[in-house]
């Protein structure tokens, strides 16, 4: 029991020292560890065991800068409505937020597949009664997104076990279509997230955490 009491413990202490990196040193992340990761974030649970992800690792600094590019030329698109309102500072500023990941020494681009639900029978009346695929998906609290944050955050602790940081970007999906065509994915793989990942280059402050008693109940 005390072995167990033990294991917990250090899970746990992972999982509450893991921070958002958004800064990296200029040094190589190996392929042995990047698939460390990998098979981290498939070990994952998913709805109907759907395993509904694919994962592309990038080292290459042409298709990451094209990729922050294309994610910037896009941000910059959607603002233009705004026209005077936004000072140079605040354009400034938002093309770091969206682009950091360019800096890092190998960024992970995550996708989502389809999700089969494991009784066909029952998502046939379902769709009898008007519901397409997306509002079957919506009914079942979709688990296949559920699967990916899963899968991430599994990711994401094996990376910092490693003593490396990474953080989740769901920005860069504004260009979801387009960071598809670059990496040659078929657009029926959704582009959920990029990870940049590396070794920290700060130490991040502690985060102040809701009270347990603010999330949790028993009853």
């Amino acid at each position: 029991m005390m072995q167990e009491e033990d294991s917990m413990k250090s899970f746990l202490d992972l999982a509450s020292t893991r921070r958002s990196i958004r800064k990296f040193e200029e040094i190589d992340v190996p392929e042995s560890d990047i698939e460390y990761f990998i098979h981290a974030a498939v070990s994952a649970p998913s709805g109907c065991n759907s395993q509904c992800w694919k994962f592309i690792a990038i080292k290459d600094r042409n298709i990451i800068k094209q990729i922050e590019l294309t994610v910037i030329k896009k941000i910059e698109s959607i603002l233009e409505i705004k026209g005077d309102e936004l000072s140079q500072d605040y354009i400034s500023s938002k093309r770091k937020m969206v682009s950091f990941f360019a800096n890092a020494p190998v960024v992970i681009a995550v996708f989502m597949t389809k999700a089969d639900f494991y009784d066909s029978i029952f998502i046939s009346a379902l769709k009898g009664h008007g519901y397409d695929d997306e509002g079957i998906m919506n009914i079942f609290a979709n688990y296949d997104i559920l699967s990916i944050g899963a899968a991430i955050q599994n990711m994401l602790l094996a990376i910092h076990e490693k003593g490396y940081g990474a953080c989740w970007m769901n920005e860069p999906a504004i260009a979801g279509k387009e960071i598809n065509e670059i990496l040659g994915v078929p657009l029926e793989q959704k582009f959920i997230s990029i990870i940049p990942v590396g070794v920290p280059a700060y130490t991040p402050k502690n985060k102040r955490m809701k009270k347990i008693d603010e999330v949790f109940r028993i009853l």
